[in-house]
């Protein structure tokens, strides 16, 4: 059986177990040091732009910050709160963000900052951040180069549970030209137990597809200096600080809000 909706909501239970290998340990140790490295605001406030399930919220308020999560999915949010009791959620589209607090520090990783769509959405949603910043403070985020989206690369994550095995995979696609990529997301359900069953509803294939923004360094990186962002461009390594190289696609793109 195929069901088409989001994914995200239907299957938000699963999230954590289809990202088990991304390490946000990792992300967030990069993230405290770029904020050692580039803030100037002299204050612990932080924000995370879709935050899912808050893995990268739990992490940072480890390491002292006062955090906040933002997605726009109360299914994900209802994860994120579960994990976080603490931490304070907002429910609403990146680039349509609104409040009276200001941050010293605003993530946005797994590529997120792509859901951003059109390209007049993710101009807002800069816009958004720098006037959520306080003077001194940090925006990080990666990236992808358009002209390094490769069609054929679909990653795939298999997990088991105590009565199923589900499959997720996701990929990226691109025509080529415009500002339009779509991230492609299926998952399929199987029994786990593979001996005959009557259970006509296994095995449960989701399929859904995200319309994102394409967009290539040089143009983020001018739209961000437009915004009023002094932009520095970092390798996709959290291991360390490491200036891009300008031969790689993938970029980690630190904007700071001048005092």
């Amino acid at each position: 059986m195929t069901e088409t909706g989001n994914l995200y909501a239907d299957l938000s239970g699963f999230y954590d177990l289809f990202c088990a290998e991304v390490n946000y340990a990792e992300q967030c140790a990069f993230t405290k040091r770029v904020f050692d490295a580039f803030s100037a605001s002299g204050g612990q406030q932080y924000l995370d732009l879709a935050c899912g399930t808050g893995a990268h919220i739990q992490i940072m308020q480890s390491l002292g910050f006062t955090s906040t999560g933002l997605d726009n999915s109360a299914h994900m949010l209802e994860q994120a709160a579960s994990r976080c009791p603490e931490a304070k959620f907002i429910l609403s589209d990146m680039s349509s963000f609104q409040g009276n607090e200001q941050y010293d520090l605003i993530s946005c990783f797994l590529y997120s900052i792509h859901y951003s769509h059109p390209v007049s959405n993710l101009k807002r949603t800069l816009k958004r951040t720098f006037d959520a910043l306080k003077p001194g403070g940090v925006f990080v985020f990666n990236t992808v180069d358009i002209d390094g989206i490769n069609n054929c690369h679909f990653v795939s994550t298999q997990v088991n549970t105590t009565s199923s095995r589900l499959t997720f995979v996701s990929g990226w696609s691109y025509a080529g030209q415009g500002e339009v990529m779509d991230l492609h997301l299926s998952i399929t359900q199987e029994r786990a137990d593979t001996h005959e069953t009557t259970d006509n509803t296994m095995p449960r294939v989701w399929r859904d597809r995200h319309t994102m923004t394409a967009v290539n360094i040089e143009h983020l990186s001018r739209w961000l200096i437009e915004t009023g962002y002094e932009v520095t461009l970092l390798e996709h390594d959290y291991s360390s600080l490491q200036a891009w190289s300008q031969n790689s696609f993938n970029i980690i793109v630190v904007a700071s809000k001048p005092q």
